[in-house]
This record gives structure tokens, C-alpha cells and sequence, in this order.
């Protein structure tokens, strides 16, 4: 099922898009991702209207004729004053805009709206034990959580971004939606044209690890770190990393420094930070191997651009990215630093393995 299947109706709709907590780079990609095609096909039949903050105004852009954009109060960037307003101001605006169904790519609903709702659940952070570190993050999950579990029980559909998700907002509500779709990202076009060019273009680089995300400490870069090392010192392979991607924790990215430091990698290992559009094709081009640790992905989007360049792909079995990259790629256990510096090895070493799972990987990207 699409979003346009999802949107489609036979009488027109003005639909309400709630993207006020849509604060991150990757929540920016799925949900304009989405909509800019949601929109084309649309004209004439539906009205779409987003919700912005002063915070997140750069999501702004033009979507076509039947997309408007309404900025909310700036203090409705911070994630607790904005549920009060979403709660308390918004059904109000809600009726005087006069919508018919409201959309929130947060994978919540707003109590007294009594409009069809929504709701699109893409984080899962709240819902994997021991993510929470400080007592303001467990009170935050907390509260998640309800509202998670209250979605599941209120919301006329409930649209996941994978099979993962869904199980996990039904383990955390004790039962199961009304009714649901899961909705896969598409990869950007720009991605798939860049890979057409450069492919024949780009030479990969025989014993090369490439890594993309937000380097949160979910990440699991440390054991990438080791596994890599284990590679090296046990197997005598010349593997090489790069990590690219923004580092939100400094105290994260300055233990995985360290690390690099203590295992003596640091001529190995290069750490890019956020990098330009074409600097990162050219990596995913180039790299013999993506490979991303993860502790939990609600998808996992740089694996499968990494898939459209024919990169095979190695990540942990706990999360979504086995079920979204499939037979092109390989799932070690958690934290298995031995059994991930195995896999490692075996695609940067076997020609055969590392054609299959190329072409496996560019089958399931497209």
C-alpha cells in the first residue's frame, strides 16, 4: 500500500500535516520524501497543509499548488510545550482551518480531535530498553511510550516505515491497531541517477568500510571500531573505515575517538562528518562494503542508498534493516564483535560472495 492509496478518497479532502516534531534530518527526508510525490499526484483532489516552527522552517518548500504552509508558535520546537499546544490550541485552529483528517508523522494523535487521524510511527527509540540514560530522557520515553500505545488504540490507521515498527508499538501497546499499512522510503532519485553515472566511473577500493548515519551512540560504532581491528589484527586484512555523519553526542564521538586512539587505527579509520550530496555517492560508489551496527533502525535509509550502488551490506540482526535489505546483505548477532569482523572479512576477501550479494543488493534497492 501507498500514501496515495492511503490520501485517496472520492470526494475531496484538505488534509492537515502535523510536522512539528519533524526536527531531524532523516524525519525531513521520509516525510517531504513522501509528500512531494503524495502531492503531484493529488492536484485536484486533495489540499495538503503543514505545520512548521520558526526551528524547523528550512522543511518549507514548494510542493505544488495544493500544499500550504502554516508556522506554529516557536515554542512549540521544544518537544513538551509542543504537546501542550498540540493538545490544548490546536483542535481549535484545527476546526476554524476546516480539515477533514489530520497526519502526524510522529506516531501519535491528539486527544478532542474528532476527525479521522494519521498517524506515521518512524521512531523507536523510546521503545528499545535502556536507550534512556538520564531521568529526563526516562521521563520523556515514558511518556512516549503512552502516547505510542494511546495512538494504537485511537488512530484510524496507523502507518510503519517497516514490520519492525509495527511489532514494536503492538508489544508496547499489548495489542494491535485498527488498522495499519506499512510504507516503505523510496530512495531519491538523485541517488539512483548519481549511481548510473558513476557506476564504471568509480573504482572501489579493495578493502574498503564505509558507515553512514547520525553517529548516536545507538550507532554501534564501537563495535564496528573493534570489528574492524579484529580484522586487522587477527585476519591481517587491510581494512579500511570511514564514518560519515554528524556526531550529535560530542562525549560519544569523543570515547569512539578514543577508541580508535587505544586499538592504534587512527591511520585506518577516518571520521568525515556531514559531507555533500556527491562526496557521499561517490563514498557509497567507492566503498566495498556498508556496514552499520545499529542497536535499533526504524529502517535504516543509508543502508539501501548504500544498496543502490551495488554495496553489499553488513548490519545487526535486532532491527529493520534485515527486513528492509534483505538477501543483499548480512545480519550478525548484536554486538558480536568476532562474528562482524567474520562477515567482514569474508566480502572483502571473496570475489564470488561480494558479486551475489551486489547484485542481491541492487535487486532490493530497486
Amino acid at each position: 500500500m501507498t500514501f496515495g492509496q492511503i490520501t485517496h478518497s472520492i470526494y475531496y479532502m484538505k488534509i492537515l500535516i502535523n510536522a512539528l516534531s519533524v526536527t531531524n534530518l532523516s524525519g525531513r527526508h521520509v516525510l517531504l520524501g513522501h509528500f512531494e510525490r503524495v502531492a503531484k499526484w493529488s492536484v485536484g483532489s486533495h489540499e495538503f497543509c503543514f505545520l512548521y516552527h520558526r526551528a524547523n522552517k528550512d522543511i518549507c518548500r514548494d510542493l505544488g499548488t495544493n500544499v500550504t504552509w502554516f508556522e506554529c508558535p516557536g515554542y512549540t520546537g521544544h518537544w513538551a510545550l509542543r504537546s501542550f499546544w498540540e493538545h490544548f490550541m490546536l483542535p481549535g485552529n484545527f476546526s476554524r482551518m476546516g480539515m477533514d483528517v489530520l497526519f502526524s508523522p510522529a506516531g501519535t494523535v491528539i486527544s478532542g480531535l474528532n476527525i479521522p487521524q494519521i498517524s506515521f510511527a518512524q521512531n523507536p527509540w523510546c521503545l528499545v530498553p535502556d536507550f534512556p540514560k538520564n531521568p529526563l530522557e526516562r521521563v520523556k520515553a515514558y511518556l512516549q511510550r503512552r502516547a505510542y500505545k494511546s495512538a494504537m488504540k485511537k488512530a484510524d490507521v496507523m502507518v510503519f516505515n517497516s514490520e519492525y515498527m509495527r511489532r514494536a508499538y503492538r508489544d508496547n501497546a499489548g495489542g494491535n491497531e485498527k488498522k495499519s499499512a506499512i510504507v516503505y522510503q523510496a530512495v531519491a532519485d538523485e541517488t539512483h541517477h548519481d549511481a548510473a553515472v558513476l557506476k564504471g566511473n568509480v573504482k572501489r577500493e579493495p578493502f574498503s568500510v564505509l558507515s553512514v548515519s547520525v553517529m548516536a551512540p545507538h550507532k554501534g560504532v564501537e563495535v564496528l571500531v573493534r570489528a574492524v581491528s579484529h580484522v586487522r589484527n587477527t585476519h591481517k586484512i587491510p581494512a579500511k573505515l570511514a564514518l560519515v555523519g554528524g556526531w550529535p553526542d560530542k562525549g560519544y564521538e569523543a570515547h569512539i575517538r578514543s577508541l580508535i586512539n587505544q586499538l592504534g587505527l587512527e591511520a585506518v579509520v577516518t571520521i568525515y562528518g556531514h559531507v555533500p550530496q556527491s562526496d557521499l555517492h561517490r563514498y557509497y560508489a567507492r566503498s566495498r562494503l556498508f556496514c552499520l551496527m545499529s542497536k535499533c533502525e526504524s529502517f535504516g535509509i543509508p543502508s539501501v542508498e548504500a544498496q543502490v550502488f551495488g554495496t553489499p551490506v553488513i548490519s545487526s540482526n535486532c532491527c529493520a534493516i534485515p527486513e528492509v535489505c534483505g538477501n543483499g546483505g548480512i545480519y550478525p548477532e548484536l554486538d558480536d564483535i568476532e562474528g562482524t569482523a567474520n562477515q567482514i572479512v569474508q566480502i572483502l576477501t571473496d570475489d564470488g560472495a561480494w558479486e551475489q550479494l551486489s547484485r542481491n543488493a541492487l535487486e532490493n534497492a530497486s
